[in-house]
């Protein structure tokens, strides 16, 4: 190859690769099928296998979707006790989206994260950047944590066949906005059994354990991942 077309080549792929970051910004906000989870309380359980599935209602959004949380292998990090989790969205019209997180295990429920997999179906996964899942705005990982302030009654109630024990509860998120909710820790893992506020209805529909990873196929870089959508839309 002769120095000019290797140059050429190396200018060609830079341009791509600014382009692909570039789009990052655009792109991801959308593409990983991102949904705040709601966390009441210190029900949250790191149990191994354990899964609970949902359907919620965003009302501001007016749009319908199933939610699926699982928590799978527990092991340590920097010193500290660490389980994968994963979060499968189902909306109405795009396609179901699986995000595979590495969160630090606290008592409210997850902490830190470390790592953070997103496989939307149809496409390889891809590793997301830091920048999309640290600090206070998070794209990745909306965990909304509500303290509870008042247990009003305990009470069996019927869910998928069964029942179960529960608390009905009023808990209140860091800006101080209400919400109701009903709460076991015989669902694991987020122990929420239903949970309404101004914007979202989250109903739970089964739950259960054996969960396994939904993640299919070896991640790749995100920007290499961006870079292989832009590629496949110019060939068609």
């Amino acid at each position: 190859m002769r120095k000019g077309s290797r140059i050429g080549g190396l200018v060609v792929l830079a341009v791509a690769a600014v382009a692909a970051m570039t789009a990052a910004t655009a792109y991801g906000a959308d593409v990983e099928g991102q949904r705040p989870l709601m966390i009441v309380g210190d029900t949250f359980r790191f149990t191994p296998g354990a899964w609970s599935d949902y359907l919620i209602h965003d009302r501001e959004k007016k749009e319908y979707y199933r939610m699926t949380i699982a928590t799978l292998e527990r092991f340590s990090r920097d010193g500290k006790p660490c389980s994968w989790m994963e979060i499968g969205v189902t909306p109405e019209k795009d396609p179901p989206v699986v995000t595979r997180l590495l969160v630090e295990e606290t008592k409210s429920g997850p902490g830190e994260i470390f790592e953070v997999i997103v496989q939307v179906r149809g496409y390889e996964p891809f590793t997301v950047p830091e920048s999309f899942y640290k600090g206070e705005e998070k794209d990745v990982g909306q965990f909304k944590g509500a303290a509870v302030a008042r247990r009003i009654d305990r009470r069996v109630i019927p869910v998928a066949g069964r029942s179960i024990q529960a608390w009905d509860v009023e808990a209140a998120d860091a800006a101080g906005a209400v919400m109701s909710a009903l709460v076991s820790e015989e669902v694991a893992p987020i122990g929420v059994v239903m949970a309404e506020t101004p914007q979202i209805d989250m109903v739970l529909s089964d739950w259960g354990t054996g969960a396994t990873s939904k993640i299919e196929g070896t991640p790749v870089n995100f920007y290499v991942w961006i870079m292989m959508q832009m590629g496949g839309a110019l060939a068609k």
